[in-house]
């Protein structure tokens, strides 16, 4: 697992790809140089140049040589980004974590998303995209102290793929980003559902083999996961 230590060019690279998440760099605008960064964040050259290459890597940003790095715009995106997308499900969580509910409070069960400068920014700016509706009724049900810990969660997880790329263990973090952002994290029809007992065993759970291999027995798939 990469370590974001303070003024890597992870971390760099990280906040990069939330400003342009919040919109704060808007789609197709100029990103700092690379002098710029390296003063901003107190190092090398080298290091901001790495920043920026994990952001290309990651397929949110493009250089055109002679003019400068620049976001990606919606047309440049051939499919939705993960990065982008995890960070649009914490944003979904966040909001609704600072939600009150109740008589005479605003209906929770609904969210307006999109609008903003990337697809499903919760921010709202009919300039660049209209907003839709979401239905987060399952989601609003929980605390907000969940709702918070689930945003700070995906934030995490949206740095550490712009750190490291997407990987096979990825997957499943995507796609419950994605189910927030499609169907309000309500499970989609044609899914199947998960046995009550916990579901298919990943290989990872029979860790003990790998300490104990004269254990010899792999854990109880159908008994709690740890």
């Amino acid at each position: 697992m990469t370590v974001l230590t303070e003024n890597s060019p992870e971390l760099i690279a990280g906040d990069l790809a939330v400003a342009i998440h919040q919109g704060s760099i808007r789609d197709g605008e100029r990103l700092p140089s690379q002098a710029k960064l390296a003063r901003s964040y107190g190092v090398s050259s080298g290091t901001a140049a790495a920043a920026l290459a994990r952001l290309a890597a990651a397929g949110l940003i493009r250089t055109v040589p002679g003019s400068g790095t620049f976001a990606l715009t919606r047309q440049d995106l051939v499919e939705t980004n993960p990065v982008l997308d995890v960070l649009a499900a914490a944003s979904v969580c966040r909001t609704l974590a600072g939600m009150e509910s109740g008589p005479g409070k605003p209906d929770s069960s609904a969210l307006a998303v999109g609008g903003g400068s990337h697809r499903e920014s919760v921010w709202e700016d009919e300039e660049t995209m209209p907003s839709r509706r979401l239905d987060v009724g399952v989601l609003a049900g929980l605390d907000r102290h969940v709702l918070r810990w689930m945003s700070e969660a995906y934030v995490s997880a949206a740095r550490a793929l712009v750190a490291h790329g997407v990987s096979d263990a990825d997957r499943h973090l995507i796609e419950s980003a994605r189910a927030i952002l499609r169907d309000g994290g309500r499970r989609p029809k044609d899914q199947p559902a998960i046995a009550r007992a916990g579901g298919p065993q990943s290989a990872d759970e029979d860790a003990v083999l790998r300490i104990w291999p004269e254990r010899g027995e792999p854990r109880d798939p159908g008994g709690p996961p740890f």
